[in-house]
């Protein structure tokens, strides 16, 4: 999202504007396209004479799988062809002859100038952050993570008693319960881990923590040097004290030679005039973040993944977030040893993903690098529907033997759920009223800029009431503008159970939440606002209503009212749903345990 505020001049006249209001839909969606294609581009770039696939590696694994993450998360190279497509809109349409940035990151001001100079406009304003400055807080944040990471290996710490060739969960400690003392602590594949364990034993799943102690908005600084009791689960460090971390150790040590290697890169630097624009000071940064924070992380990680799988010499892997920056460092490790591994989905694949956007040449082995056997995927990958299958296959270039159907588990027991609501008490417990229901489920921060226009329109309609959901990473506070004095306006806590609301809705609102895809399995049609999104697809097939922000009223008055455009959506949206085995039969957690179990048992 772009955040700057401009002033615009044309003569003697000016006024303020907001960046972000002249960026389209469109616009949106080509940026995110061209970004994802520049990241991945960057794998070609020769350094040394070598492709940076090939360039860089640790234990003669390549690091460019870690080095993508890092650049699509930051969502720097995103942001540079957003801001140039709204400057560039906003000169067309304003005319100015001068433009003063008065509020704005770094990326607004270095990309607002190229612009407004090659467009002959005057330019004024801007962040007076020196890059020497900014590199130097990369090292030494660099620094402290480095050695917080070793400084916990320094507690008195026994060797974990293992069994050796049970299953290997890894499991996020962020998402994990300490009170329970079996797979029900995960909160988000424990119905899975429950039907292991009902196969195998509770001792036949051994359960490994992997990552910080707290989801990103809850972390402290000081969290690495605490231990926190993780019930059933093995903190993946007590596997690794220092001697296994060697390889990480050493590539610590050479990182400002890596560093330099990098940024001498002419093509590199080459590649980053984007459309005219020289946005090399940004990019050599984001460079930087990648070989003083991404690099020595995943190397770390990759130790500590070898270490315990060494210890547990595990019958199979499992895990979720598969494809983030741990899941690839432990399928990597898996893969050296023979260990079959399964990733099993955990939650939407949205299209612009970076995560899953592989071309054919990643999924091969490098020919002139043996060690190199291409992306580090799951022998399986196990997801709810073959919406999922197929984008994995298309977008993802996954071979198809690789991929598993087992339906979602959530969604199992959201349906189950549903089945058993009170909607007189659960209607009373929230204080509604008797009119239609609209639930909106969303980000407040991807839906702020249509969210006032949403109110407005539910405003406007006199017996319909807005239930706002709150998203898990937010807080109700974020709604307090939109919501205070409105009466028909409610918003209730991520913790409150979604099964109520949803029988309770007569529609639901959303942006980019898949809580719309469960809402057509229990026959609640969606409408979709903030196009393009993640949802597109299922708009443009029919099985979801869409509307700009213009159309918001007209579109909610119709899925409202209109019992035939009802009927219609209805049709459409089984037909869709059939087509990509989008359901709930009750078994899903069971059919994806048998599938782990099925590569357990298989000879490599």
């Amino acid at each position: 999202m772009i955040d700057a505020e401009l002033t615009l001049r044309r003569g003697r006249a000016s006024r303020r504007a907001n960046l972000a209001n002249y960026l389209n839909p469109a616009d949106v969606e080509t940026a995110a396209v061209r970004a994802n294609a520049w990241i991945k581009d960057l794998r070609h770039a020769p350094v040394d004479g070598q492709p940076m696939r090939r360039r860089f590696t640790v234990g003669g694994e390549s690091l460019w799988w870690f080095t993508e993450l890092y650049l699509h998360k930051r969502q720097i190279v995103l942001a540079i062809f957003e801001t140039r497509a709204a400057l560039q809109n906003l000169i067309d349409r304003e005319a100015p002859d001068h433009l003063r940035l008065e509020r704005g990151s770094r990326v607004a001001a270095l990309v607002a100038s190229s612009v407004a100079r090659a467009r002959g406009v005057l330019f004024s304003g801007g962040s007076g952050r020196h890059e020497r400055l900014s590199l130097a807080a990369l090292e030494g944040r660099a620094a402290w993570l480095n050695a917080t990471a070793l400084a916990s290996r320094l507690r008195p710490r026994a060797r974990p008693a293992v069994r050796a060739g049970t299953l290997a969960a890894f499991v996020h400690r962020a998402f994990w319960r300490a009170d329970a003392g079996d797979g029900s602590a995960e909160a988000y594949i424990g119905p899975v881990l429950q039907a292991l364990e009902q196969h195998t034993g509770r001792e036949g799943v051994t359960y490994v923590g992997v990552g910080p102690r707290a989801n990103f908005r809850a972390r402290r600084w000081w969290d690495p040097l605490r231990g926190d009791p993780l019930g059933a689960a093995i903190r993946v460090e007590a596997f690794a004290p220092l001697d296994r971390l060697a390889t990480s150790r050493q590539l610590w040590r050479q990182r400002h030679d890596l560093l330099r290697a990098v940024l001498r890169s002419d093509d590199i630097r080459a590649r980053s005039i984007v459309d005219g624009c020289d946005a090399w000071p940004l990019v050599r940064e984001e460079l930087a973040g990648v070989v003083l924070l991404q690099w020595p992380w995943s190397a770390r990680v990759l130790d500590e993944a070898e270490a315990a799988l060494d210890a547990l010499q595990p019958s199979a892997v499992v895990t979720y977030a598969e494809a983030g920056g741990w899941g690839r460092a432990l399928m990597l490790a898996s893969r050296r040893r023979g260990i079959p591994s399964v990733g099993l989905q955990h939650g939407f694949i949205y299209r612009h993903w970076l995560n899953y956007l592989h071309e054919p040449d990643e999924m091969e082995p490098d020919p002139r690098c043996p060690s190199d056997a291409g992306f580090p995927r799951p022998a399986a990958t196990l997801v709810f529907d073959r919406f999922a299958e197929q984008h994995l296959r298309t977008a993802g270039h996954f071979p198809s033997d690789s991929i598993v159907v087992t339906g979602s588990p959530r969604l199992d027991a959201l349906v189950s759920a549903a089945a058993g609501v009170d909607l007189e008490r659960a209607s009373r417990e929230l204080g509604l009223s008797a009119g239609p229901i609209v639930l909106l489920t969303t980000k407040y921060r991807e839906a702020r800029a249509v969210l006032p226009g949403l109110v407005e329109a539910i405003a406007r309609i006199q017996d319909a009431q807005l239930v706002i959901k709150t998203h898990p990473a937010e807080t109700p506070d974020v709604y307090r503008a939109v919501a205070q004095g409105r009466s028909r306006v409610v918003v209730v806590e991520a913790r409150a159970p979604l099964a109520p609301l949803l029988r309770l809705c007569r529609v639901v609102v959303t942006v980019n939440s898949t809580v719309a895809l469960d809402a057509a399995v229990l026959g609640i049609p969606a409408l979709v606002i903030g196009l393009p999104n993640n949802l597109s697809p299922f708009v443009e097939a029919g099985a979801m209503a869409g509307a700009s922000e213009e159309q918001i009223e007209p579109g909610l008055r119709r899925i409202l009212y209109d019992e035939e455009f009802r009927e219609r959506l209805e049709g459409t949206r089984r037909r869709v749903l059939g087509q990509f085995g989008i359901g709930s039969d009750g078994h899903a957690a069971e059919r994806a345990a048998s599938a782990v179990l099925d590569r357990a048992l298989r000879v490599p």
